[in-house]
């Protein structure tokens, strides 16, 4: 089955007057009601930037606009409401967060104007193909070698514009501003292409192909373990040894914020490159309920020996990086090999073909995923901001014991040498010389100095100690002893995305200056995943029998 024909993707039941569909580039089509549109335009060739005149760039312009506005119609009134009300409790849970130098990067609950589709995976995987058969035209160029080292943000239009990497990033409304954090570096190597008559209501990115590099995985496992830090001097040193800026991080950044995220593998490369497994343990993890694994290009085996080859390799470097018993399905699969190819698959390759088809009905799915995603990702920034004030109240609250303890003892001895020196001097008469007074103050001083000295390098030393991803994880084991007990593996999970954070976090503030976390801090965010969220889930689920009435 081919994806060229017209598919419903936006409805238009009441329109604003200045924004009417046919100034959208939408024109109704025969298979669907009246109030059915597809996005249509007459195709025109694409022109760079440098040969655009005053009326492209005020076109450009409008597509961006009517990009933006054609969003406002995927959604009915009670899922806007929804995502209102996770915008504003993201924005009330903000302050904390900064205050406490927590996980969340500022801004991370603004996502893209459409809903979002993420490729990722090794060279020639078939990412480009799959791009071009999901849309319907050939978009993308495909080859053996690698074809492209930018991230290609393609997105739904009336007419067909490219752009170049700042003016993507510049853009206020698109959702990609926040990627100017990575440097310049990764700007100019970013672009955007606008096109007309593509079966799609999301935007689609392709990456580019992930490449061998042992050293590259292995700087990535030291830094996960403590030995470099961004801050610390190793800014990106994973992936600025090879690409001039932080892959993992983009990749990170952009999964974080896509409705489905697709990993490709192929059977010349099935899981083996560093920077695949790399970025599959650092920049997807806690990802599982959007991570699609492909392998693509099954069609090329001639042997079923080789394929069982090929999949065991995949399934046995994916152990590496997933550790569970059960992997997450592998979906195998392929592309037709030629375009408009409409005769049925042989039957040896009738599953392979099936499994492209659950795929692609996948990244159908990427509106209705959105709602679900925004919830969820709320949901997981509420947790890790609740676990990193968790750990930072318990170890505050452990210094301040040792602090307190400490100024104890140093009162103590200044009380009981300011007490036998006053007796003395009031009391001893002629039997005390004021040279044994003298004395006494004069130990009595040394030996509180001595003992504030010895304190005050006690606590410097178990603020030091306290960073120390030993500490830290004896931290995380008092303060959700009964999640562990329990084998929680999602709270292990949260703790393995903000264990490296915190850290970081300790190392450049001293635990001191760290603030109090409150009680009622914590209520708050636990109120929000225990309340908020399951009534917000209700609002939008499915009518069943089982659906609470409240």
């Amino acid at each position: 089955m081919m994806l060229g024909s017209s598919v419903k993707i936006i409805r238009i039941a009441r329109l604003p007057s200045r924004l009417r569909a046919s100034q959208l580039g939408l024109h109704s089509t025969s298979n669907f009601a009246s109030s059915s549109y597809r996005l249509h335009a007459p195709t025109s060739s694409s022109r760079s930037s440098s040969t655009l005149t005053n009326d492209d760039y005020h076109t450009e312009s409008s597509n961006r606009k009517e990009l933006v506005e054609a969003s406002k119609f995927l959604f009915s009134p009670v899922q806007k409401q929804v995502m209102s009300k996770c915008r504003e409790m993201h924005a009330s849970i903000m302050p904390l967060n900064e205050r406490l130098r927590g996980p969340l990067s500022p801004q991370s609950d603004q996502g893209t104007a459409l809903p979002f589709v993420f490729l990722v995976g090794n060279h020639s995987s078939g990412k480009s193909s799959f791009i071009n058969y999901v849309l319907g035209r050939k978009i993308q160029t495909s080859g053996v070698a690698p074809t492209d080292d930018s991230f290609t943000v393609i997105a739904p239009g009336p007419s067909d514009r490219d752009q170049d990497g700042p003016a993507l990033i510049g853009d206020p409304d698109l959702g990609f501003s926040q990627l100017r954090q990575f440097g310049p570096t990764l700007m100019h190597h970013t672009t955007l292409k606008i096109r007309s008559n593509i079966d799609s209501n999301f935007i689609i990115c392709d990456s580019p192909g992930m490449i061998d590099a042992p050293a590259n995985y292995l700087m990535a496992e030291q830094r996960q373990q403590g030995s470099i830090s961004r801050q610390a001097g190793g800014a990106a040193a994973t992936s600025t040894m090879d690409r001039g800026y932080d892959f993992t991080g983009v990749v990170s950044f952009l999964a974080d914020r896509a409705d489905i995220v697709l990993l490709f593998f192929d059977p010349d490369k099935p899981g083996t490159t560093g920077e695949t497994l790399s970025t599959l343990l650092h920049s997807l993890s806690g990802m599982d309920h959007k991570l699609l694994i492909v392998l693509n290009k099954a069609d090329q085996f001639k042997k079923i020996h080789d394929f069982a080859r090929a999949y065991g390799s995949l399934c046995w470097n994916l152990s590496k990086v997933i550790p569970r018993k059960d992997l997450p399905r592998i979906y195998t699969m392929c592309l037709p090999v030629a375009e408009n190819v409409t005769e049925e698959p042989p039957a040896g390759l009738q599953d392979l073909h099936t499994a492209r088809d659950e795929v692609v009905a996948e990244v159908r799915k990427a509106p209705s995923r959105r709602m679900d995603n925004v919830l969820t990702h709320l949901h997981d920034s509420v947790l890790q901001l609740r676990m990193h004030a968790t750990i930072l109240k318990d170890i505050r609250q452990r210094w301040s014991k040792l602090y307190w303890q400490s100024k104890w003892q140093e009162l103590g001895v200044a009380l009981t040498g300011g007490g036998l020196t006053t007796a003395l001097t009031m009391y001893g008469g002629d039997h005390v010389s004021m040279s044994v007074t003298g004395s006494i103050l004069a130990a009595t001083i040394v030996g509180t100095g001595g003992l504030t000295w010895f304190h005050s390098a006690q606590l410097q030393e178990w603020e030091r100690q306290a960073s120390r991803p030993e500490e830290l994880s004896a931290a995380f084991q008092r303060t959700h002893a009964r999640a562990i007990s329990d084998g929680d593996e999602y709270t292990a999970a949260v703790w393995q995305r903000i264990r490296d954070h915190l850290r970081i976090a300790l190392t450049q503030t001293s635990i001191s200056d760290v603030p109090t976390v409150s009680d009622a801090d914590l209520y708050k965010l636990q109120s929000i995943v225990d309340q908020d969220i399951p009534d917000l889930r209700r609002t939008i689920s499915p009518q069943h029998y089982g659906k609470s009435d409240d």
